[in-house]
């Protein structure tokens, strides 16, 4: 019934996109989006604008939401330069000043809040590690925008990546000040869990031995 921002981080292979994985699962009444950051080391940061938010978006462009219908022409022009289809048969080009990009932003908005107007929704971003520059600002003025929108921001990220300069941190800093802002961070597994865990996988309690030794190798890391 209110928004919410899930700063959900861990080391890789830890089990974060398991926990959304089953979050989604068990979830009722409710609309997830999904989308994952794309690894930014081959190509300049911000070369590929919005990836996550587009991949999230996909479901929905696929299946011709009626959500798009009840867009604004404004906003409606605004996300054909992201969303192939939705303008008019001309060209629109994504624009990076300010005002352009701030009216990009109120688009995606407009979307997500014309969702929550009739289901809660779930916009989860996998790896935000290796958002885009244009990701991160949107992440941002989603997470200060909404008001009284059922809709959850859910952010994954790898703490083993972030560096001391990593463009996320002080992103992650803004965001945990928000009274609406939780962060959640998976620890690896204990000996004890990681023994539970081996007797689930065998369908029997493994020898103090085996569980010593896989303890010793994966430091308690699932994966």
């Amino acid at each position: 019934g209110r928004p919410v921002v899930v700063l959900l981080g861990g080391e890789s292979g830890v089990g974060k996109t398991r926990l959304v994985a089953e979050f989604e699962h068990r979830l009722t009444g409710g609309l997830v989006l999904r989308g994952e950051s794309i690894e930014q080391s081959d190509h300049g940061d911000g070369e590929l604008p919005y990836a996550p938010l587009l991949s999230a978006l996909r479901p929905l462009i696929r299946e011709e939401h009626e959500v798009f219908d009840q867009l604004s022409g404004a906003s409606r022009s605004q996300l054909a330069a992201l969303i192939p289809g939705l303008g008019d048969g001309t060209a629109p080009v994504v624009r990076d000043d300010a005002p352009g990009q701030l009216r990009m932003f109120e688009a995606l908005l407009d979307v997500l809040d014309l969702l929550s107007c009739t289901q809660p929704v779930v916009l989860v971003l996998e790896d935000v590690h290796w958002a885009d520059r244009s990701t991160r600002m949107f992440t941002t003025f989603l997470a200060r925008s909404v008001r009284q929108e059922r809709l959850m921001l859910l952010l994954t990220f790898r703490t083993d990546e972030l560096h001391r300069r990593h463009p996320l941190r002080p992103l992650l800093s803004e965001l945990e000040r928000l009274e609406r802002a939780r962060r959640v961070e998976i620890a690896p597994f204990d000996p004890v869990e990681l023994t539970e865990a081996l007797t689930d996988i065998l369908g029997e309690p493994p020898t103090a031995e085996l569980a010593r030794r896989l303890y010793e190798r994966s430091e308690g890391n699932p994966l």
